[in-house]
């Protein structure tokens, strides 16, 4: 026993490489994830145009909302001087110089379609006549989040637009008009694939002050980029140490082919950064 390494002394020895190797790890973690964790980095070393970023909604923010309202739309119509409504405010002075803007992430789950969604109930509180269309025919994105089970929508508007307005959904919570996807199409019939579907945003052009297009990812097929090139200006939407940064880079290099103007939207920023136009560090 006299002999033996002592506990309190072994541990002592160890704490040191314990700690070396626990930091060493994270340090690693860190550079491995390559995700986006800056917004202004984004227009100094990426030379993108950005057009803002927009706070997570955390479950305390959303408890702060009625039991039946806690949700993005309901922070928008509940909250107005919240950084989050703030936020999409802000968005529209990079939109007010376009009629048709498309919202387009790199990959799935990145949260264009609430930022698409929110934007166009920022412009309709804004008073700008305002619609969103759900241009993810597969995904139907949506109009799953605005709980709308349809069984026409816009393919079926695209085959008769001048026929537009009897597709066109009201949003019980703010009056938002949107134009839903129907349920159970064809899976190989696309909006990319339509012909009248160029009619149909420029019957919804001359209608509205702003179209709002949700569209497919910008990865994975084509249908995205050229939905998203139809609009005169496209905001690429990434999410805050979700969306790889090759992704992202990818994205822009396909969607910057066309001469839409493009500019990156950043989501799900912790709370603890600042918010505002061009703030996000």
């Amino acid at each position: 026993a006299m002999g033996g390494v002592q506990p309190a002394t072994s541990a002592l020895f160890w704490l040191p490489f314990g700690l070396t190797a626990g930091l060493t790890l994270a340090l690693v973690r860190e550079i491995g994830r390559n995700t986006i964790t800056s917004v202004s980095s984004l227009g100094k070393h990426r030379n993108y145009a950005v057009f803002g970023a927009a706070p997570e909604l955390t479950a305390k923010a959303l408890r702060q909302l009625p039991p039946d309202r806690r949700t993005a739309i309901g922070c928008l119509a509940f909250q107005p001087a919240s950084s989050f409504s703030t936020a999409f405010r802000d968005l529209q002075h990079a939109l007010n110089s376009s009629s048709v803007v498309s919202f387009v992430a790199a990959l799935p789950g990145e949260g264009a379609t609430t930022a698409a969604v929110c934007a166009a109930v920022s412009a309709t509180q804004q008073g700008r006549k305002t619609i969103v269309v759900d241009c993810d025919t597969r995904r139907r994105t949506l109009s799953r989040y605005l709980e709308n089970d349809a069984e026409v929508g816009t393919l079926e508007a695209s085959q008769r637009p001048a026929g537009w307005q009897s597709f066109v959904h009201e949003e019980p919570e703010t009056g938002l008009h949107y134009l839903p996807a129907a349920r159970g199409p064809n899976p190989w019939r696309t909006l990319a694939d339509s012909p009248g579907f160029p009619a149909l945003i420029d019957e919804l052009r001359a209608a509205y002050d702003l179209v709002v297009l949700d569209c497919p990812p910008a990865l994975g097929s084509a249908d995205g980029p050229i939905v998203a090139s139809m609009a005169d200006q496209c905001v690429v939407v990434a999410s805050w140490d979700r969306t790889p940064q090759s992704a992202l880079r990818n994205a822009m290099r396909v969607l910057q082919r066309s001469e839409v103007a493009t500019g990156v939207y950043v989501n799900r920023v912790p709370p603890e950064y600042r918010f505002g136009r061009l703030r996000g560090d």
